[in-house]
């Protein structure tokens, strides 16, 4: 029986112009799962690493912690699969036209515009708005990666994990939310895509999801866990 953990990158710079950079609490968050997983002398056969740099970096840091403590970590192998959705170009687009044929997001926005301290709150309602009308296939962006394409790239590059994974292996994969959520879609055969975003809404920065793989089958094991952070250092964007 193998283990396979996914981690979600560290907090990016949601908001900012490029969000594809850690955030200074990210670089901490990353430090802090390097410490937990040197203490805990966690091993792993490989590590697999998606093409983000926010995923990359996210490994980077942990890599260099277990270089200080003169543990090994395995050179990344880098998985295209372990994408992350396009939902935030996809809303980017789309954002004028919602503000004039939705009401709901108008007022998020006018609300932003009065206040801009709600501007994360509700950006994130007016995010999770679009998604669920995006997962549906009511919203096609052109230009931009289709949801259903996503999680069947994502399959993909699962699969390709699965197979390189042998008995009684540890694996870890750098990765992102929505790409987590999809995967733990796949091992607990959820089809409806609205339930698929609303794990992707409940995974926290640097947060673990493992599985035991064995025979074929992929069983979770453990759900977004976050045992290295402390309360004020706990982010979900």
């Amino acid at each position: 029986m193998s283990k396979i953990y996914f981690f979600r990158h560290a907090q990016a710079s949601f908001g900012e112009e490029n969000y594809d950079e850690l955030s200074n609490k990210g670089k901490l968050q990353s430090l802090e799962l390097g410490k937990y997983l040197v203490s805990k002398k966690q091993s792993f056969d490989r590590v697999y690493v998606g093409p983000l740099k926010r995923q990359q970096h996210t490994f980077e840091v942990v890599k260099k912690v277990y270089d200080e403590n003169n543990m090994y970590m395995p050179e990344p192998i880098m998985e295209n699969g372990l994408l992350e959705h396009n939902g935030h170009k996809a809303m980017e687009y789309m954002l004028p036209n919602l503000i004039k044929t939705v009401p709901y997001v108008k007022e998020l926005v006018e609300q932003i515009n009065a206040n801009p301290k709600r501007k994360k709150a509700n950006g994130l309602l007016v995010f999770q708005y679009f998604l669920d009308e995006w997962v549906e296939g009511r919203t096609d962006v052109a230009g931009v990666l289709p949801w259903k394409k996503f999680r069947q790239e994502v399959k993909k590059g699962l699969n390709k994990i699965l197979n390189d994974t042998g008995s009684g292996e540890n694996i870890a994969a750098f990765t992102s939310g929505g790409t987590i959520a999809s995967i733990t879609a796949e091992s607990l055969k959820i089809r409806d895509e609205k339930r698929v975003v609303a794990l992707n809404f409940s995974h926290r920065n640097t947060a673990f999801t493992s599985f035991f793989y064995s025979k074929n089958e992929l069983n979770l094991f453990g759900f977004n866990e976050l045992p290295h952070l402390e309360k004020g250092m706990i982010t979900f964007v």
